[in-house]
């Protein structure tokens, strides 16, 4: 089990960064063919990506529900976002995708970008294991300064 904070903390954010949210829908929940494949093409892009910290990706966190997987993951740049996305794993990936899938409905993909600048995304945690934002950078006992949202996003 991963380590609780006890008490209030922060994400320390000194940066610029990306939030990536990806993911994929089953439409069609008993075509296991279609989309047990998509699901397992994500496996080796996230190891790939913790293994190459090089190529700017931070963390990612899953989150499942009936028909959803969702992955928010944290990127250093959009850069290296975009050349991770038009690199050979991810490129095989999207082909066998279009090439099995495509337009039929069965199974749906998905992909937010958002590029956060510096000071304008906080986060707060109360005895919680680092998570999101905090396990993407560090963290810090919540001061007088970081005690609420505004103050952690005019710093």
């Amino acid at each position: 089990m991963n380590k609780i904070n006890k008490g209030r903390y922060i994400a320390e954010v000194d940066d610029d960064f990306v939030l990536f949210i990806i993911g994929m829908r089953i439409n069609k929940f008993f075509s296991f063919n279609k989309w047990i494949p998509v699901f397992k093409a994500m496996g080796p892009m996230i190891r790939e990506l913790y293994q190459n910290p090089q190529l700017g990706f931070l963390h990612t966190e899953f989150l499942f529900s009936w028909r959803r997987i969702t992955l928010i993951q944290y990127w250093r740049s959009f850069e290296q976002l975009e050349a991770y996305a038009h690199g050979k794993t991810h490129l095989v990936a999207w082909k066998e995708f279009n090439n099995k899938i495509g337009n039929d409905g069965t199974v749906g993909i998905y992909h937010e970008s958002y590029r956060i600048t510096k000071n304008n995304a906080e986060a707060i945690y109360n005895n919680m294991p680092r998570f999101g934002l905090a396990q993407a950078y560090s963290i810090a006992p919540v001061t007088k300064k970081t005690n609420s949202a505004r103050e952690r996003t005019n710093k």
